[in-house]
C-alpha cells in the first residue's frame, strides 16, 4: 500500500500521521521534541502534521480521561429514539448541555446514545426529566440506565498498547478549587502546557506541574488521548450490547474483550445483565467474524443488540457541571 498505513488502508493517512495518532492516543500530553525524537521527524514536520489532522477533524479533540467518582460524580447511560425532524435541534441541545458527556450517533436499534453526569441517582433523574420533557412529543422510545464501570480502548485503533507505567497512589487526595480549574482546564484540552495552567490559577509552573502529578498519582486523572473521527481513519465502529446466562462467566469476558484487539470500549451497568462492547472493522462484512469469535469463545453469551456508531460528537470527557 506505498506509505498508507497497514492499519487504515482504506482511509487517506500515510505512515507518519498514523505514527503520530499511535502516539497521542496513548498519550496526548506528550512534549512535541519527544514525539518529534520517538517518529524520527522534525519538531515543525510534526506540529504542522498534527494542525493538519485537526483541520481536516480528524483529531477532534485532545481529552483527559478523569475518574468522575472520585470527584463525588456517577453517570448515567441513555439510549433512544427520536423523530427525525427534530435531530438538529437535538443534538444542539445535548452539545449545549454541561451535563452530558459521550454522545454517538447511531444506526441501528438505537438512534443516540449518550452519557448524562450528576452527583446523585436524584440528580441524574432530574436532568433526564428536563431532556425528556423538552423532547416527550418526539421521543419514540428510551432505555436508562446508571453507569457500573466505563472501559476506553481506543489505543487499538492504531495496533497501540496503553502503558501507564509506575505510579504511587496517593490516598485520600483531596482537590481544591484551583485543582478543578486545572481538571477543567485540561478536560477540553489535555495538550494545555503548564505555563498557561499557571496563569489561569495563579500558581508558577512547576507548582502547576506538581499538582498535576498528584491528579495523576491519585489516579483522579486516569490518561491523556485523542478524540479521532473513526470513519476518516478507514474504520467502522459497531456498539454490541451482549447478555450471558451464566454469571460466573462475566469476569472472563470482560478479560477476553479487554484483551480482543478489535474491542474499543467497554461499558458495564448497575443491575443490567447486558455488557456493551465497541467492535472496530475495516469492512462491515468482517464483524460478523468478530462476533462468531465472541460466541465460539462464550457459547452462552448471546448478542441482543447491534448499531453502527456514525458519528461520536461530544467526547468521552467530563461535562462542565463536574468543575463547579
Amino acid at each position: 500500500m506505498g506509505n498508507k498505513s497497514k492499519t487504515n488502508e482504506n482511509c487517506c493517512l500515510d505512515k507518519l500521521d498514523a505514527k503520530i495518532l499511535s502516539e497521542l492516543i496513548r498519550n496526548s500530553r506528550i512534549p512535541l521534541t519527544k514525539l518529534a525524537k520517538k517518529i524520527k521527524a522534525s519538531r515543525e514536520v510534526i506540529t504542522y502534521r498534527i494542525n493538519k489532522l485537526k483541520k481536516d477533524k480528524i483529531i477532534l479533540d485532545f481529552v483527559t480521561e478523569i475518574d468522575i467518582e472520585k470527584l463525588g460524580f456517577i453517570g448515567a447511560a441513555v439510549f433512544l429514539n427520536i423523530k427525525s425532524h427534530k435531530e438538529k435541534n437535538f443534538k444542539q441541545f445535548l452539545d449545549a448541555s454541561d451535563s452530558v458527556s459521550w454522545v454517538a450517533e447511531h444506526s441501528g436499534v438505537w438512534g443516540f446514545g449518550l452519557s448524562i453526569i450528576g452527583k446523585t441517582n436524584q440528580e441524574l433523574d432530574e436532568k433526564f426529566l428536563i431532556l425528556y420533557d423538552k423532547f416527550k412529543n418526539d421521543i419514540i422510545n428510551y432505555r436508562f440506565t446508571l453507569h457500573r464501570k466505563n472501559t476506553f480502548l481506543y489505543e487499538k485503533y492504531f495496533n497501540t498498547k496503553f502503558f501507564s507505567g509506575k505510579q504511587t497512589k496517593i490516598s485520600n487526595y483531596l482537590i481544591d478549587n484551583k485543582d478543578k480549574i486545572l481538571l477543567k482546564e485540561l478536560a477540553t484540552n489535555s495538550r494545555i502546557e503548564c505555563v498557561e495552567l499557571a496563569k489561569k490559577v495563579k500558581l508558577t509552573a512547576p507548582a502547576v506541574a506538581k499538582r498535576i502529578k498528584q491528579l495523576e498519582n491519585s489516579k483522579i486523572i486516569r490518561n491523556y488521548s485523542i478524540f479521532v473521527d473513526v470513519s476518516k481513519i478507514g474504520l467502522f465502529q459497531y456498539s454490541i450490547f451482549s447478555k450471558n446466562k451464566k454469571v460466573d462467566e462475566r469476569e472472563k469476558l470482560l478479560s477476553y474483550l479487554k484483551q480482543h484487539s478489535q474491542v474499543s470500549f467497554i461499558a458495564e451497568y448497575v443491575g443490567d445483565p447486558f455488557i456493551e462492547f465497541g467492535i472496530f472493522v475495516e469492512d462491515p462484512y468482517k464483524l460478523k467474524n468478530v462476533l462468531l469469535g465472541v460466541e465460539e469463545a462464550f457459547p452462552d453469551n448471546r448478542i441482543m443488540e447491534i448499531s453502527l456508531f456514525h458519528k461520536e460528537f461530544i467526547s468521552i470527557g467530563p461535562p462542565k457541571c463536574v468543575f463547579e
